[in-house]
């Protein structure tokens, strides 16, 4: 390898799978990691959405990159030798998940935090986020899906259909012929075996359409308009 890869997501689309397998690749291939989620991060998360300093730290690396879960001011330098993975989730699915994750289970957040947004509620929460998750998408959508060297995967396809996302996966980073030394890793799908939801696990529920079932109707018709033009282009129903 003689270039960067840097793989783009969001909290709470299966980050920490994604870096996973990152992880059991540039083992196998032999490729540097550039990780904030090693034992040892030698990778700092970006401060902010569009974060000029962010490529500071990669100056003269080369390798995989992430995931890195916000968007970052790309140099001029970096447009023409890099390639992005943009891996993303339906933005609803995210807030609904945030919600979730911030009120049960993320480690870092007081009791007292995780109470008063129990009792606003899901609907109140999602509604008062969703501006600033909308800013990351937007950025995403401006700076980083229509570049030709960038790969756009769904997190739907990663808990619906790994072998396809895999296949993808693989093939943003130049070794799709070698899918089938990764048989077992693309078949390995976690989110398959959770059963009853459990609102304090981290995995609490992986499947699609999670907004449909936990947001009143008021709350997702607003949702939707707000986000419609950003659902349209990432091809998600308004539902």
């Amino acid at each position: 390898m003689k270039h960067r890869i840097l793989v783009f997501t969001v909290h709470k689309a299966a980050s920490l799978g994604v870096y996973d397998i990152m992880r059991n690749i540039a083992r196998k291939e032999g490729w540097p990691l550039h990780s904030a989620n090693l034992r040892k991060p030698n990778l700092v998360e970006p401060a902010a959405s569009g974060d000029p300093d962010f490529y500071k730290q990669l100056a003269g690396k080369i390798g995989l990159v992430g995931p890195v879960r916000m968007p970052v001011t790309i140099s001029p330098e970096a447009l023409q030798s890099d390639s992005f993975i943009l891996h993303l989730r339906d933005p609803r699915d995210v807030l609904v998940s945030m919600f979730y994750s911030w009120s049960y289970s993320h480690p870092g957040v007081n009791d007292e935090y995780r109470e008063s947004l129990r009792q606003k509620g899901i609907d109140n929460f999602c509604l008062h986020q969703s501006a600033d998750l909308k800013r990351k998408y937007e950025l995403y959508l401006r700076d980083l899906i229509s570049l030709p060297q960038t790969t756009r995967l769904k997190y739907e396809d990663f808990v619906l259909n790994r072998p396809l996302w895999f296949g993808q996966f693989l093939g943003a980073m130049g070794i799709g012929d070698k899918i089938d030394q990764y048989a077992r890793l693309a078949k390995d799908n976690p989110a398959e075996k959770v059963g009853v939801e459990d609102v304090t696990a981290h995995i609490r529920k992986a499947t699609p359409g999670d907004h449909l079932e936990k947001l009143k109707r008021q709350t997702r018709d607003t949702l939707n308009a707000e986000w419609r033009d950003i659902l349209r282009a990432l091809d998600y129903s308004e539902a």
